[in-house]
């Protein structure tokens, strides 16, 4: 019996199978170099041994945290049985917060809230360049000042530095970046506390520019309605004590601000027309998913339908997630719904959308049919039945192997530590899971050939996606409830070519939030839309990434700026890292040290 995935289809190698032939028929002296295939002329022994050297040894994530310096411990809280808000974090985000072209990191950590003079800080992570991290927490004035949950960067006051924007349990606070390797508390002045509507459970927020004048606005979500005075436990299974379902308590409203260019925010909530009293957010996600050149609001939500919010160009929002077929499961199922991911994974130039689910229930995967409706392919993408004994958290699309298509990573772990008493075969903490996407419309599971990366268990939560070391292959970084996080270091190895672009506006906001970059190469063309929050209560680095495969170059780039400015690139050289201003003709550099 076949008992691993990755060596089930016709007896071929990890990650050969369900490749195009013409992609494995290169000669070992040009594997830089595409070549066609060449058909029965190859011996298939000759053809078994090529593609055993090109792929007998599969990508490895090395798990790199403590040899990185990260010394950080998630603090969960808990006073005997965890409560929900206990159970909800954290998560992660990631910017080069100094411009030193090396991506930082920020993690988010809980609090006591029963007077047992237990103190805990967030932490910010400085990236040294050489593979190690550096806590600046206290320098920087960043460590947070209540329990906190989630977490995204933006530059709101486009001055060239990244601002954090942190969500608690209380009132959020936002930390404007002074450009020195300080941050300014700033959040009464920005008036963002995110307690407008009495909501003090925030969860996933993220910056976008929902009008397009050049300044990036904020969502902030809210979750349960759990108050000091709520229901602390609940029951499962024969009578076991554990946390409550967020319906228990009912939802909270969301709220948009929008940005007023002075510093100031301004709650629009009502007047765009989004304004959900019942809302149980967990994840949200900006990106423009019938490519009208306008940011649309995806929102995941716990145990009730997720939400999409299409932009009608003139500051108002439609709710359209029933209409678009996204609402709901393709069953008619609410989902447990923690992250959100938008990403083109069949290349056919719209974005797709990945939203994870609660274990037995299994992830979903929708393909976007560019006429603005979903549908849920989970059972073609192949997720349904690996995902079923999971319970997923963060994560979303990313191009671990260079190769030009986006593959899957996700984040594991149960909310309820007694579960095993009532389910022995349910486990609390679990394995995270890869997905590789064979090109064919089709997700493998690469779990267990993918290093040690993804051989610890843990309470998985928040998941960021960054190249930390810029060596050209994407790293991972995830949040544990509880425990240390996750540092990932992609082995790369393939042979693949990259391309990486740091985008910097001008007319439109500096981070070029909304921006979209076409980059077609060999034949296949990618898009990468600038976007902040996704995954789960996280953020990943803003330069877009794309795998080129065996291509040493791209035959174009082509950039749409939210201003509606457009700029196109000819015959790019693979293996670098580009800035695009824009407005200007010319490709720049980014800056990689100091």
């Amino acid at each position: 019996m076949c008992n691993d995935r990755l060596t089930c289809s016709a007896g071929l190698p990890a990650g050969f199978a369900g490749r195009p032939a013409a992609f494995y028929w290169i000669p070992a002296k040009s594997r830089r170099s595409p070549q066609k295939a060449r058909g029965p002329a190859l011996h298939i022994s000759a053809f078994l041994l090529l593609a055993f050297t090109l792929h007998a040894a599969p990508v490895q994530f090395t798990n790199i945290t403590k040899s990185a310096g990260i010394h950080f411990i998630h603090f969960k809280g808990a006073n005997g049985t965890s409560t929900t808000l206990e159970e909800a974090g954290p998560g992660v985000c990631v910017a080069d917060f100094d411009g030193d072209g090396y991506q930082d990191i920020y993690f988010v950590n809980g609090r006591d809230l029963y007077k047992r003079g237990i103190t805990t800080r967030n932490a910010l992570y400085r990236n040294n360049g050489d593979g190690t991290f550096t806590d600046v927490t206290e320098k920087a004035g960043v460590p947070g000042d209540a329990y906190g949950l989630g977490c995204v960067w933006g530059d709101y006051d486009n001055d060239g530095f990244p601002d954090l924007y942190v969500t608690q349990y209380g009132k959020n606070i936002l930390y404007h970046n002074n450009g020195n390797g300080t941050f300014t508390d700033v959040t009464d002045k920005a008036g963002v506390g995110g307690s407008d509507f009495g909501t003090v459970f925030h969860t996933g927020a993220t910056f976008l520019d929902y009008d397009r004048d050049g300044k990036l606005d904020l969502y902030v979500g809210g979750y349960a309605n759990f108050g000091p005075t709520s229901q602390r436990t609940c029951t499962i299974g024969y009578g076991v004590v554990t946390s409550c379902r967020p319906t228990v308590y009912g939802g909270t409203p969301d709220v948009l601000y929008h940005n007023n260019g002075d510093g100031t925010f301004t709650n629009v909530t009502k007047a765009a027309k989004i304004f959900q009293p019942k809302g149980l957010n967990l994840s949200v996600g900006a990106a423009d998913y019938d490519n009208d050149g306008w940011p649309d609001l995806f929102v995941a939500n716990d145990g009730i339908e997720a939400y999409l919010y299409h932009n009608n160009h003139n500051g108002t929002f439609t709710e359209v997630a029933v209409t678009s077929g996204m609402a709901l499961t393709s069953n008619g199922n609410a989902m447990a719904a923690m992250c959100i991911s938008l990403g083109d994974y069949d290349n056919d130039g719209y974005l797709d959308l990945y939203i994870s689910d609660f274990q037995l229930s299994s992830d979903h995967v929708w393909h976007n049919d560019g006429k603005g409706f979903f549908d849920e392919v989970s059972d073609k993408a192949g997720i349904t039945v690996p995902t079923r004994n999971v319970l997923s958290f963060g994560g979303g699309f990313f191009d671990y192997d260079n190769d030009g298509w986006l593959d899957l990573f996700i984040v594991n772990g149960h909310v309820y530590p007694e579960v095993e008493q009532v389910s022995p075969d349910i486990h609390y903490k679990q394995i995270n899971s890869l997905f590789r996407n064979d090109t064919h419309g089709k997700f493998t599971e690469v779990t267990r050939s993918s290093g040690d990366g993804f051989s610890t268990p843990y309470a998985g939560r928040g998941a960021a996606f960054a190249d930390f070391d810029n060596d050209g292959n994407m790293d991972i970084v995830a949040a544990n409830n509880g425990d240390p996080p996750l540092v990932l270091h992609n082995s790369g190895g393939t042979g693949n070519h990259f391309l990486n672009f740091k985008l910097v506006g001008t007319k439109s906001n500096r981070d070029g939030m909304g921006a979209r970059i076409k980059l077609t190469a060999g034949g296949i063309s990618q898009i990468r839309e600038i976007s902040g929050g996704g995954s789960y209560l996280s953020q990943s680095d803003l330069r877009a990434h794309f795998g080129l495969g065996r291509n040493a170059k791209a035959d174009t780039v082509e950039v749409t700026w939210p201003s509606g400015a457009r700029q196109v690139f000819h015959d790019v050289d693979a293996d670098k890292f580009y800035v695009i201003e824009e407005g200007k003709e010319r490709l720049g550099v980014q800056k990689l040290g100091r």
